[in-house]
């Protein structure tokens, strides 16, 4: 493939993030494809604010895979449910 999009480095090639839980203040690690982690200390949900080429790129399926694709689109599909 001689093109490399841009859109997709971080859930190719996962980077890890420190947050501060929102509860407690602790440390929270997340890598990049993870929606959400709970914090060690507290047990704090912690989400991650995925901006990902999923929700524009009609490309995205075929690039990332059906299975990335799924389990990173499925949230979004989940809340519009309720």
């Amino acid at each position: 493939m001689l093109f490399k999009c841009p859109g997709n480095a971080d859930i190719r090639t996962p980077t890890l993030k420190i947050k501060r839980c929102p509860k407690c203040g602790g440390d929270v690690e997340l890598f990049s494809i993870d929606m959400k982690v709970d914090c060690p200390s507290c047990g704090q949900p912690v989400f991650n604010n995925i901006n990902s080429c999923i929700d524009y790129c009609q490309y995205a399926e075929q690039c990332l895979g059906t299975e990335t694709y799924q389990k990173l689109k499925k949230p979004a599909t989940q809340a519009g449910e309720d």
